[in-house]
Parts: structure tokens; sequence; C-alpha cells
């Protein structure tokens, strides 16, 4: 579900340009990994209806990760890119530990809202 439309990306967040049809494939992505992270908590939640912390920082964290992924190559990002280490002979190349799929920007945003709790909740 899009959390966020361009216009919030280009004009509240003022995120890195992008075109139309790059936002949109990555304006899905983000929001399904954002999903994912918070657990599923605002699947078939009205956003507008929470309270303005948590739609704001729902928000950001798309746009945030929206960015990421655009900096990182896209949906390489998401789906892996390139090898982390290859060899060839006596030649051997290693990049780092790999990229992240979620933004610390992102997760940032989500801390203060609760969704990123994943124990259980005891009502007395």
């Amino acid at each position: 579900m899009p959390y966020i439309d361009q216009a919030f990306y280009n004009d509240v967040y003022k995120g890195t340009p992008m075109d139309a049809e790059t936002f949109t494939k990555l304006e899905i992505r983000a929001s399904d990994l954002i999903d994912r992270v918070t657990n599923y908590q605002l699947m078939g939640v009205d956003l507008s209806q929470q309270p303005s912390l948590i739609q704001t920082n729902v928000k950001k964290a798309v746009a945030a990760q929206i960015e990421y992924m655009y900096l990182e190559g896209g949906e390489l990002s998401v789906h892996g890119g390139s090898p982390s280490s290859v060899s060839i002979g006596g030649f051997s190349y290693t990049e780092g530990s790999g990229v992240k799929i979620v933004s610390e920007m992102a997760r940032n945003y989500l801390t203060p809202t609760g969704l990123l709790y994943m124990g259980v909740g005891v009502r007395c």
C-alpha cells in the first residue's frame, strides 16, 4: 500500500530528484519494506486516522527508503546487486559486507512510533 506520493517526496521530504516512473516503482518497493519492518501493523489501517507523529514519521520513513534505494542503484538495492566477492585465477576482489536493504534513516523515523516493537502486548 503506497503511503506517499511524489509531491510529498519532493516538497516535504525534499528528496533526490527522480523521474515519475522511477519514483512509482521505488515507492511501491519502499512501502512494502516499511510494512515488513513494522510487522504489517499498518496493513488495512487508514494512516490518516493515526496520530500525527505516526503519520508523519511513516511517510518520512518511506521517503527515506525511496531515496536510499535510488542512491544505491534502484531495485538492485532490494534484490541484491553485484556479488560481494569475485575471484579469477590469482586475482580476488571483495566488496564490503554488502548493502543493507532497509535504510537506517527509515528505521530512525520509525523508532518513536512504536511500530518496530515486536514483543507481545499484555492487557490486565
